[in-house]
């Protein structure tokens, strides 16, 4: 039922990346078809430098000493970069520059700097050919929006770590608060974390407390990974097969032809934008489940089952045992900390609220902890971090047209909760009323 709406609502920022698309190659592109093979051989560097980071994994993981682990993650995300990024890597290589200097300077702001700078950067990295400097990559985008949540993250734990230290200078610090503190980073250890190849491409992320925690702890040695890698991979083929198959049924270069908004009824239209949307979701999808599978492999992102990991933010509870020997021997262990979404729920949840939830998890938190939180004006919340959702996504009408149109989804479905859902006594019952919002969001 969400995907149904989703496909319709955000069918706006899939127009607004095949513009983007159409734009980086506008000289030479000549048909549809050429637009697609070249979408087609984006993806394809895209899940082989996934594949390899995957194996590299292993190696890492058999890497005990912690300085060489450390520099080996960065070289290879450096490769990485480089690889897709060319002269380009100059970008993140500023961000990454003066986010260390502002994080030396200045603990009580550089939260706020940060976000400023980063933020204005991106708008700016994506309007280079506006000052002529050519387009950057696709990749490169992906990797300049992770790098962007990264070092505003990494500010924002800084200055949370400041204030603790503050509050707790003549105090007894409890263990939750304790956790939350993380050392000032040096320069080199800022971008040690920025260029970790772990997560560099598609994310999920993570805290610099979680990376910090990969390389001085050894939660990721006891935690066993196997069967969760397997259950993972298991799903790899399916998406592939329905990626394919959705991809020759319904091109995604119909969206260029004129005929096709001339010659067809708003009902076909409509359900090919559905249709189709099915092929943005499968890539999704498979970047999702390649970017656990390396975290798991390489162990980022494992904690004690007992402290309630959660997605993005890492132990919830249970601080005071985290330094026991007890998790060592005997607690088992998850990676739930990078986990980014859970694909059956997504295509089934019937709600907006909580399809917002469960989409790219880790990001969710970023939004919810760096921003909505953060706004003191309760009414404005969830329209600000919608509006920073979006211009994190990109600078195209669509991605402000699909997403900052969820606050107001999320009002009509809280009146529908009041007026109808009580009286939904049964499944079929409760389906016929979700069908009757639905409809009326789309009207």
């Amino acid at each position: 039922m969400i995907s149904y709406l989703f496909g319709i609502t955000k069918v706006v920022k899939l127009r607004a990346l095949n513009v983007d698309k159409s734009i980086q190659f506008k000289f030479h592109r000549r048909s549809g078809c050429e637009l697609q093979l070249t979408m087609y051989s984006d993806d394809t560097v895209y899940v082989g430098l996934l594949v390899l980071s995957f194996l590299f994994s292993f190696l890492f993981r058999k890497v005990k000493h912690k300085n060489v682990k450390q520099w080996i993650s960065t070289i290879y995300g450096v490769i990485i970069v480089l690889t897709v990024s060319g002269l380009h890597i100059v970008h993140p290589i500023i961000c990454t520059l003066v986010n260390s200097i502002l994080i030396q300077i200045d603990k009580r702001h550089c939260h706020i700097l940060s976000f400023l700078f980063t933020f204005g950067y991106l708008i700016f990295f994506r309007m280079t050919t506006y000052f002529g400097i050519p387009y950057p990559p696709a990749h490169t985008n992906l990797i300049q929006m992770m790098l962007t949540l990264k070092l505003v993250g990494l500010s924002f734990e800084v200055h949370d770590s400041y204030l603790i230290k503050l509050k707790t200078k003549d105090a007894k610090c409890d263990a939750e608060k304790k956790f939350k503190m993380i050392c000032q980073p040096s320069f080199i250890e800022v971008f040690h974390y920025a260029f970790c190849y772990i997560g560099i491409l598609t994310g999920p992320y993570f805290k610099y407390r979680t990376y910090w925690d990969l390389f001085n702890h050894n939660y990721w040695r006891k935690a066993t990974y196997i069967n969760l890698l397997v259950k993972k991979i298991r799903m790899i083929p399916t998406l592939i097969i329905c990626y394919l198959a959705t991809s020759w049924i319904f091109p995604l270069s119909e969206f260029n032809n004129d005929s096709f908004y001339t010659s067809t009824s708003l009902s076909y239209r409509l359900w090919y934008m559905y249709s189709s949307f099915f092929i943005f979701r499968t890539r999704l999808y498979l970047g999702f489940i390649f970017s656990e599978l390396i975290c798991i492999a390489s162990g980022m992102g494992a904690y004690p089952e007992m402290t309630d990991p959660q997605s993005g933010s890492g132990p919830t509870k249970n601080f005071e045992l985290l330094e026991t020997e007890y998790f060592g021997k005997r607690e088992a262990y998850n990676f739930d900390c990078i986990e980014s979404i859970d694909i059956m729920k997504v295509e089934t949840i019937s709600t907006v609220r909580g399809a917002t939830r469960i989409w790219n998890m880790t990001v969710q938190y970023w939004i919810a902890e760096y921003v909505y939180r953060r706004i003191p004006i309760k009414k404005l919340r969830t329209l600000v971090a919608f509006g920073i959702s979006a211009l994190w996504h990109g600078i195209y009408a669509g991605y402000y047209v699909s997403l900052c149109s969820v606050p107001f989804y999320l009002a009509v479905e809280d009146i529908y909760d009041r007026q109808y859902r009580n009286y939904a006594d049964s499944a079929g019952v409760s389906m016929i009323f979700e069908n009757i919002i639905c409809n009326k969001r789309l009207v």
